[in-house]
């Protein structure tokens, strides 16, 4: 009897990759409130009845150091770790997150799609100067082939010099 054996560590990164893409997927379509215009320190710190110089009082820094710090939070200039250390002070919780636009799946597709649109133009292009043409159905197939190979290939194949 002959068993395939499959590279323990292609394994372990395909469980890994799997549990990434669980994770980012698990948060598409969260809907989180806006940002509000003078920033969420200003926002809470005012909803709790604080000043400015109380806050800086109970963090141990000037009422001016902590209108600059909401400034620079309104206009997204402020750290974690500085914003970290405001919620702390008024008994908040930070929460950081990226929220994929739609699945991790499809983001991955979209852009093999695209890639393999431009390679199958430039052959197109190659073949047309050269008088051969390929009908719509066997154009899709190489579309899919070459798409699939981008995909299987992964992350450099992927996101190789792009800003899109």
């Amino acid at each position: 009897m002959h068993f395939i054996r499959s590279n323990p560590k292609s394994t372990v990164k395909k469980i890994v990759m799997h549990q990434y893409r669980a994770l980012a997927n698990s948060v598409v379509g969260l809907c989180l409130p806006k940002k509000p215009k003078e920033g969420w320190v200003r926002t809470i710190r005012t909803a709790l009845g604080m000043s400015g110089s109380q806050l800086g009082e109970r963090m141990g820094l000037s009422r001016n150091r902590i209108s600059v710090l909401e400034r620079k939070e309104a206009e997204g200039d402020i750290t974690l770790n500085q914003l970290q250390a405001l919620a702390e002070h008024l008994n908040c919780d930070l929460t950081y997150a990226l929220v994929p636009r739609k699945p991790i799946e499809e983001i991955i597709d979209d852009r093999a799609t695209g890639i393999a649109s431009k390679s199958l133009d430039a052959n197109s292009q190659n073949m047309f100067l050269e008088a051969q043409v390929i009908d719509d159905e066997a154009k899709q197939r190489l579309l899919n082939q070459i798409k699939e190979q981008v995909i299987a290939a992964g992350g450099r194949a992927l996101w190789h010099n792009t800003k899109d």
